[in-house]
């Protein structure tokens, strides 16, 4: 499997991760209350566009060098890093009501939407 991966999948993995880890950290600060790991959650998502940028990038610069898993992988990633870590950060800072909940699930429904429509 890891002769099926191009440099642009690398920039990809990175952007998942940056998002998971920014979700870990949110269940982190409301299980410890501790500040820190809101200060290092908030950062790695603009890390993760950065990341899907550079992804979007080297993807292009090779057309003939596609990997079979790397669009929906980047699918995928951007499902996680722009629609369920910033709605798990906006309950962590408190949006927790009950129309604050529709908005979140909205939010991360229309990038679920997105990742159905181009598979």
């Amino acid at each position: 499997m890891l002769r099926s991966y191009t440099a642009a999948d690398v920039f990809t993995i990175g952007n998942a991760a940056c998002g998971t880890i920014s979700i870990f950290l949110c269940l982190d600060y409301l299980a410890t209350g501790v500040r820190r790991f809101l200060w290092i959650a908030f950062p790695l998502l603009p890390l993760a566009l950065i990341l899907d940028v550079c992804d979007g990038y080297v993807a292009r610069l090779n057309p003939r060098r596609q990997s079979s898993l790397g669009a929906d992988l980047d699918s995928l990633s951007d499902v996680i890093s722009f629609g369920v870590a910033p709605a798990v950060l906006g309950f962590t800072l408190g949006l927790r009501g009950g129309w604050d909940m529709v908005c979140l699930t909205y939010f991360v429904v229309c990038g679920v939407s997105r990742l159905a429509r181009f598979n």
